[in-house]
């Protein structure tokens, strides 16, 4: 089978399904990641599929849900992958039941917080990237981010900056953000802007935070970003500009700090901030591919800093 898209549906390669399986077998077996989370199998299952609807493959019960019940509760005596390769659910050759069987996975109701579950996250997401797909937040359930597969549409630095970030941070909502940053850029380029200016604000918080700096919550964007500099070094005053290097330091970090002040005037105007008037225009999406891919960078460029000269890693 190919992968790909075909007329706005997901096509996952054979070859990728067995992977993800293999992996997921690996969790079962070693009893450290289980694929229903906080489900049983049949809670589970029923909320991808109607198993009061399918077949039994036992001739002494009438349906799937029966069967299961008495296989892997009553007798267990089915092997533990068995999902897997069953016949009836068919997941191998169903693409629309995979994807919602992957999805369920990691839906915050089914997802067992204290397991490892993100580190499952991101290992599927290293085979889907060869189909050009990935889990990403999509949106929100009651405050948790909610992970769907979806089509990978804007390839390259951006995504492997953002995608870095998310671990870097190990924080639920950063990692909402960004997914929703990246996801607008095509469709809402305004939302996108917002979310830039955003993923900055909340990385220079939390450094503050982690440096235990105080600082008024309610501060400015621009005075925010100088601030955070400032505490990390990062200022052409502290670069020592008797040596060549310290010269051309200073004058990049002298641009640098001009960005968070552009990046706020974008925001207000064309971010999702403010009340629009009916005749505003939103900017084409390489604006707002610029704003995105201008944050991440800058964030990705303070964490590192924040790492190395606190060893937090």
């Amino acid at each position: 089978m190919l992968n790909g898209t075909q007329e706005g549906k997901l096509i996952i390669s054979d070859l990728s399904k067995r992977d993800i399986f293999d992996l997921l077998r690996v969790g079962l077996y070693e009893r450290e990641f289980q694929y229903f989370g906080k489900y049983s199998e049949i809670a589970f299952l029923n909320r991808i599929v109607n198993l009061d609807e399918l077949p039994s493959s036992d001739s002494r019960f009438s349906n799937m849900k029966q069967d299961i019940r008495q296989h892997t509760i009553n007798n267990d005596d089915w092997e533990l992958d068995w999902v897997f390769d069953n016949e009836i659910l068919n997941l191998t050759n169903d693409n629309d039941l995979f994807v919602k069987f992957i999805n369920n996975i990691f839906h915050p109701l089914v997802r067992d917080e204290v397991s490892e579950w993100r580190s499952y996250l991101n290992q599927i997401n290293e085979i889907l990237k060869f189909d050009k797909m990935e889990l990403r937040v999509t949106k929100e359930f009651s405050g948790r981010p909610v992970y769907e597969i979806v089509s990978i549409t804007n390839g390259g630095l951006i995504e492997d900056y953002t995608e870095e970030l998310k671990v870097k941070f190990s924080s639920e909502y950063i990692d909402s953000q960004v997914s929703i940053m990246l996801e607008n850029i095509e469709s809402n380029p305004n939302v996108a802007i917002g979310k830039a200016k955003e993923l900055m604000e909340s990385c220079a918080k939390t450094i503050l935070d982690e440096l235990g700096s105080e600082y008024d919550r309610k501060m400015e964007f621009t005075p925010l970003l100088k601030l955070v500099m400032k505490e990390l070094g990062l200022t052409a005053n502290t670069q020592e500009k008797e040596k060549e290097s310290g010269k051309i330091a200073a004058k990049i970090l002298g641009n640098l700090n001009a960005i968070p002040q552009n990046m706020a005037e974008l925001r207000n105007t064309f971010g999702d901030g403010h009340g629009k008037a009916k005749t505003f225009v939103s900017l084409p999406p390489r604006y707002a591919r610029l704003a995105v891919g201008t944050s991440t960078t800058i964030v990705y460029f303070l964490w590192e800093t924040y790492q190395e000269k606190h060893s937090v890693f």
